[in-house]
């Protein structure tokens, strides 16, 4: 698949969906060994992604719109965000530990709480790539989408 253009970030967010969402289904499968790798891309390029919905999408969302229309983005966008932070406190509370400990397929409690979490986390790509990315890519006007282009610089390092 061709990298999405650098002045094209709701693609470039997409993309970094998608490749979470593969690392995440092969390990919801069983069928892949928890390598680095897969510590790596969830603590950099994906924490980076939801760092950027978070701290830039999110407001430049809400600040497209007025009214109750914003305080409904207001409602899902703190959803998605809490959510998140769940997601987060469990990675570095359970998953994380565990992977460091030893591989999660010689520990039953352990690879369950990994597919969990997995399930999780796929839902939450799931509804942030259907619900939220596409509307941000038609209500954002082009300084926004600008703004959030140099933030997704940032997924280069």
């Amino acid at each position: 698949m061709p990298r999405p253009s650098l002045s094209d970030p709701i693609a470039r967010l997409l993309a970094v969906h998608a490749e979470t969402r593969r690392h995440l289904q092969a390990v919801a499968r069983d069928d892949t060994p928890l390598a680095p790798p897969f510590a790596d891309w969830i603590e950099g390029p994906a924490r980076i992604a939801h760092d950027i919905l978070e701290q830039q999408l999110f407001p430049a969302l809400i600040e497209s719109m007025a009214g109750s229309d914003a305080v409904c983005l207001q409602g899902m966008t703190g959803g998605l965000a809490r959510d998140r932070a769940d997601l987060d406190r469990r990675w570095r509370q359970i998953i994380r530990p565990a992977l460091a400990c030893a591989p999660t397929s010689a520990v039953p409690d352990a690879r369950e709480a990994l597919a969990a979490w997995a399930g999780d986390y796929l839902a939450w790509l799931e509804r942030a790539d259907t619900e939220l990315l596409p509307m941000a890519a038609r209500l954002l006007d082009d300084a926004a989408l600008d703004g959030l282009a140099g933030d997704c610089a940032r997924l280069d390092r």
